[in-house]
């Protein structure tokens, strides 16, 4: 008898389920214990933003966050990828909050992206993106002032 049919038959029914609810925590955990959250409907404010801060994330973003990316990684793309917008990746939900701390603009972090430049990201394309992150977050929040709640960020 093929060992799929001896399985089949002499394991019990509830081992096939928890299985792939194991799968599938395992898949949630692999990083930090997220996975990519579902993309949200951008509002008209946020959409306008982001037209608006579109060249700075190309300019600076783009080159590492893209799969046309000269720099592209998987692991970059993992956290964030711009290949479209909404931003996909696991920090996608967040990215409002992501981008700020990854700019420098969080308080007194310093700027940890780009990668290659730290602190590039200044001036005019810094207020841009700044305030695209800004729209993100009042769309995410429903339109409310401060920007969602979310779990704390995780040092990368």
């Amino acid at each position: 008898m093929p060992i799929r049919q001896t399985l089949a038959r002499f394991t019990p029914s509830f081992v096939i389920p928890s299985l792939a609810v194991v799968a599938l925590s395992a898949a949630a955990l692999a990083h930090g214990g997220h996975a990519s959250a579902p993309k949200h409907r951008p509002t008209p404010d946020e959409l306008a933003a982001f037209k608006e801060a579109k060249p700075a994330f190309e300019r600076h973003c783009f080159r590492c966050h893209t799969t046309a990316g000269r720099k592209s990684k998987r692991k970059a793309l993992e956290h964030m990828s711009l290949n479209g917008y909404p931003f996909g990746g696991h920090h996608a939900s967040e990215a409002g909050k992501a981008v700020r701390e990854v700019l420098g603009a969080e308080g007194s972090e310093k700027a940890t992206m780009p990668a290659d430049d730290k602190g590039a990201v200044a001036g005019d394309d810094l207020a841009k993106i700044l305030a695209w992150a800004t729209a993100f977050d009042r769309a995410q929040a429903g339109g409310q002032a401060g920007g969602p709640q979310k779990e704390d960020h995780h040092a990368h």
